[in-house]
């Protein structure tokens, strides 16, 4: 096995190991974990069961509020309008925040195609990018990535020196970040959460981006996922605490920004907001019933606790936009089927994605419902399939190439 290989999988192992002890702990120290747990899940299911009436609420409040509201019913449409919306405002160069929905859409590819220069203004993210790889994780994006590749990158790019310390690293990549988010004024946003109430636009971090985007930004383009709304501010502070709790073991975000409306004149904050909802086959999933995958808010919980993914990392799901045991689930009903189908058997029936999701979403049940749904349409053979699944998965050397074969074949 190369070295590398090596290294990546004893990373996955680490972070893995570290996370789950670490939120384990953080919701021990929860007073009723088990009530918050059930007011969240709740939460998600009172607005996916009634999708339509409240995003009807809350472009009616976003309105209000003086948002322009635009809706991209897939991943192109999105793309063409956030592509659109910064050739009407004349606008070259932007920056991005940390956020699946991005990754989904896959805003970067487009905006290098369009001539823009879109700067992930997340260290983790901006570091994937100088790498060459996509995220692996939605809160560590480079956490699987050794530090003598992410140094590798960094000489490779910018001529530096190797570097070997994690915290001179992140300093060296923040500094030209910095620089560019003073000299910027335009960013592209993906929301956490979108309060049907009230029309509140929320974004959640851990270091600060978010807000720092949000300070000096003269020009906003916000996207949010139709399924992530919250009916009001009680279900958004369940929500946010399951959030925090889960994917940084923590009581609270240590960056909760809500945005309302531009700013007034003479105050910071952004002058205008352009707010394009996402629908990319949600809408269409809904509609038959497939609800419960929906639930998921992104926390990252279960592709740490996954004795799969700490294998063959992100690579395994052929860079899909979200990976792990979510991944299995979700990707077979987002993407097309040569990418998404055959992942429904990247398992090895531990259990632990079950037990570690604070929305209890049945991961077990909703792979089976992909497998049978292959079986039925013949596109796969199972046994077959999960014999040389079984042989290859311990090499990830072999597995990968096996595994781009499969999902292109």
């Amino acid at each position: 096995m190369k070295q590398a290989e090596i290294r990546t999988r004893y990373n996955l192992h680490r972070l893995g190991s570290l996370a789950t002890a670490a939120r384990e702990s953080a919701w021990v120290q929860v007073p009723d974990a088990e009530s918050l747990k059930t007011r969240a899940i709740q939460a998600r299911d009172r607005v996916l069961h009634h999708l339509p009436d409240y995003l009807t609420q809350l472009e009616s409040a976003a309105h209000q509020h003086g948002i322009s509201v635009l809706h991209a019913s897939s991943a192109q449409d999105a793309n063409r309008l956030v592509i659109q919306t910064l050739r009407d405002l004349g606008i070259t160069e932007a920056l991005r925040n940390h956020h699946p929905l991005l990754d989904e859409i896959q805003i970067q590819r487009a905006a290098l195609a369009n001539q823009i220069q879109l700067t992930p203004i997340h260290p983790g993210d901006h570091l994937a990018l100088l790498a060459d790889t996509p995220p692996g994780h939605p809160i560590w994006p480079v956490g699987h990535l050794p530090i003598e590749t992410l140094s590798q990158a960094l000489q490779t790019r910018w001529g530096i020196p190797p570097i070997y310390d994690p915290d001179h690293l992140a300093s060296t990549v923040r500094m030209p970040l910095r620089r560019q988010l003073l000299q910027s004024n335009t960013a592209i946003l993906g929301v956490h959460f979108g309060v049907a109430q009230d029309g509140t636009l929320v974004l959640l971090d851990n270091d600060g981006h978010n807000a720092s985007i949000l300070s000096l930004a003269r020009h906003l383009i916000l996207l949010l996922s139709v399924d992530q709304l919250v009916a009001d501010l009680d279900d958004l502070d369940a929500l946010i605490q399951v959030y925090a709790l889960s994917a940084w073991a923590r009581p609270l975000p240590a960056f909760i920004n809500h945005l309302q409306s531009p700013a007034p004149q003479g105050m910071d904050g952004p002058r205008t907001l352009h707010l394009i909802l996402v629908d990319n086959h949600r809408t269409r999933l809904l509609a038959q019933g497939l609800v419960e995958p929906l639930r998921c808010i992104q926390c990252g919980a279960c592709q740490t606790v996954c004795p799969v993914f700490q294998q063959i990392g992100a690579e395994g799901y052929a860079y899909a936009p979200y990976t792990g045991p979510i991944g299995t689930i979700i990707n077979p009903l987002l993407l097309r089927p040569d990418l998404g189908e055959p992942q429904a058997y990247l398992c090895d029936n531990a259990g632990h994605c079950q037990t570690t999701c604070p929305l209890d979403i049945d991961f077990a049940h909703w792979r089976t419902f992909h497998r049978q749904r292959l079986a039925q349409a013949g596109r796969h053979d199972q046994h077959t399939f999960f014999r040389t699944w079984q042989r290859l998965i311990p090499f990830p050397q072999l597995f990968r190439p096996f595994w781009r074969r499969a999902t292109r074949s």
